[in-house]
């Protein structure tokens, strides 16, 4: 019960790896506001932290509009009296496509959601924090944000850009007490890969490019997540810790592959 009296939002908290973030607090004893566009979602996940036996709080909106983060943080305030822990979850990758054939609307809209979006509510809980004496902030990244995909460029970028927004904001606000980190997954059996799980000869490609052959459970993602929201981690700010299994800096080496040295 590591989070016990403390409260905690989650974005993009409908479906997928925001569902589990918010479970995994409300399992630890936070009461867990959870945000998503989607009602149906983000009814069915305040509902799964209330069967934990955690206080649930659901609230709508886009992250991407100032004016509805704004409202958000209020809500979440004048309900629950803080903010503890903000986890910036909420994120889009609409499609696949060359750079070339990218239109300046979807561009936009994933910088809107994954970068400006983190922004948005990293700025609207700092008062709070500060007014509080600190609190935790953990951005989630990808492995993508490190070197790129091909056919992923808009979402590469933002990705790049929520690790260096999570350094500047920790170097910002370490003063009232705020830690700011980032964690960064590489391929998640669960989250945006769902679709793909049942195509078992992606999927085994794919986590070949792993050096442990295989995606990561869900749950291993959400404990680094919840490291970064505890207290022990006090030495811990401004940093991006990458969850991929090793597969960053270590590409398939055919030449390995050629010699037999699996």
């Amino acid at each position: 019960m590591r989070f016990e009296g403390k409260v905690a939002l989650v974005t993009g908290a409908g479906r997928g790896m925001g569902r589990r973030y918010a479970l995994g607090l409300a399992r630890e004893g936070a009461a867990v506001a959870v945000n998503d566009r989607s009602k149906e979602g983000l009814l069915e996940t305040a509902k799964e932290v209330e069967a934990q036996g955690a206080r649930a709080l659901a609230l709508g909106g886009d992250v991407a509009k100032k004016e509805d983060v704004g409202l958000m943080v209020n809500e979440v305030t004048e309900a629950l009296g803080k903010v503890d822990i903000l986890i910036n979850n909420a994120g889009v990758n609409p499609f696949i496509l060359p750079a070339e054939r990218i239109e300046e609307e979807g561009w936009d809209r994933i910088m809107d959601v994954n970068l400006k979006g983190v922004f948005l509510c990293c700025q609207a809980v700092f008062s709070v924090m500060k007014d509080q004496g600190g609190g935790r902030i953990v951005n989630i990244s990808s492995q993508a944000g490190l070197f790129g995909e091909q056919g992923m460029l808009p979402y590469c970028v933002s990705k790049a850009g929520v690790q260096v927004l999570t350094r500047g904001l920790a170097y910002e606000w370490s003063r009232y007490g705020i830690y700011v980190n980032a964690v960064a997954p590489g391929f998640i059996a669960g989250g945006m890969n769902e679709p793909i799980l049942g195509k078992t000869e992606m999927v085994s490609a794919l986590a070949q490019r792993v050096p442990l052959k295989r995606f990561a459970d869900p749950e291993e993602v959400v404990s680094v997540v919840l490291f970064l929201c505890c207290e022990e981690t006090s030495y811990v700010n401004g940093t991006t810790i990458v969850v991929d299994g090793g597969m960053t800096g270590y590409p398939p080496n055919p030449i390995i592959d050629l010699l037999g040295r699996k």
